[in-house]
Protein backbone atom coordinates (compact mmCIF):
# COMPACT_ATOMS: atom_id res chain seq x y z
CA UNK A 1 0.00 0.00 0.00
CA UNK A 2 1.42 3.34 -1.01
CA UNK A 3 1.88 6.15 1.45
CA UNK A 4 -0.73 8.30 -0.31
CA UNK A 5 -3.24 5.41 -0.26
CA UNK A 6 -2.65 4.96 3.46
CA UNK A 7 -3.24 8.67 4.07
CA UNK A 8 -6.42 8.56 1.97
CA UNK A 9 -7.68 5.57 3.97
CA UNK A 10 -6.82 7.33 7.25
CA UNK A 11 -8.74 10.43 6.18
CA UNK A 12 -11.78 8.36 5.20
CA UNK A 13 -11.70 6.61 8.57
CA UNK A 14 -11.48 9.94 10.36
CA UNK A 15 -14.48 11.26 8.38
CA UNK A 16 -16.52 8.17 9.28
CA UNK A 17 -15.61 8.55 12.94
CA UNK A 18 -16.62 12.22 12.94
CA UNK A 19 -19.94 11.37 11.27
CA UNK A 20 -20.59 8.73 13.97
CA UNK A 21 -19.66 11.17 16.74
CA UNK A 22 -22.08 13.71 15.28
CA UNK A 23 -24.86 11.15 15.26
CA UNK A 24 -24.14 10.04 18.82
CA UNK A 25 -24.05 13.65 20.04
CA UNK A 26 -27.27 14.59 18.26
CA UNK A 27 -29.22 11.47 17.22
CA UNK A 28 -31.85 12.08 14.62
CA UNK A 29 -33.09 10.77 11.31
CA UNK A 30 -31.00 13.20 9.26
CA UNK A 31 -27.74 12.33 11.06
CA UNK A 32 -28.54 8.62 10.88
CA UNK A 33 -29.19 8.74 7.14
CA UNK A 34 -25.98 10.69 6.55
CA UNK A 35 -23.95 8.21 8.59
CA UNK A 36 -25.47 5.17 6.87
CA UNK A 37 -24.98 6.74 3.42
CA UNK A 38 -21.31 7.44 4.15
CA UNK A 39 -20.75 3.92 5.48
CA UNK A 40 -22.43 2.41 2.38
CA UNK A 41 -20.30 4.54 0.06
CA UNK A 42 -17.16 3.42 1.91
CA UNK A 43 -18.20 -0.25 1.70
CA UNK A 44 -19.00 0.01 -2.01
CA UNK A 45 -15.65 1.67 -2.71
CA UNK A 46 -13.85 -1.07 -0.78
CA UNK A 47 -15.73 -3.84 -2.59
CA UNK A 48 -15.09 -2.36 -6.01
CA UNK A 49 -11.39 -1.84 -5.31
CA UNK A 50 -11.53 1.95 -5.52
CA UNK A 51 -9.81 2.21 -2.15
CA UNK A 52 -7.17 0.10 -0.52
CA UNK A 53 -7.64 -1.06 3.04
CA UNK A 54 -4.44 -1.88 4.92
CA UNK A 55 -4.16 -5.39 6.29
CA UNK A 56 -2.82 -4.07 9.58
CA UNK A 57 -2.45 -0.68 11.22
CA UNK A 58 -1.59 0.92 14.52
CA UNK A 59 -4.13 3.13 16.25
CA UNK A 60 -2.95 5.98 18.44
CA UNK A 61 -6.05 7.28 20.19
Amino acid sequence: MSKSSRYEWRDQQAALQERMKGFLANPGDEQLEAMVAEMRAYAQAAQSGQIEIPQSWTSYS
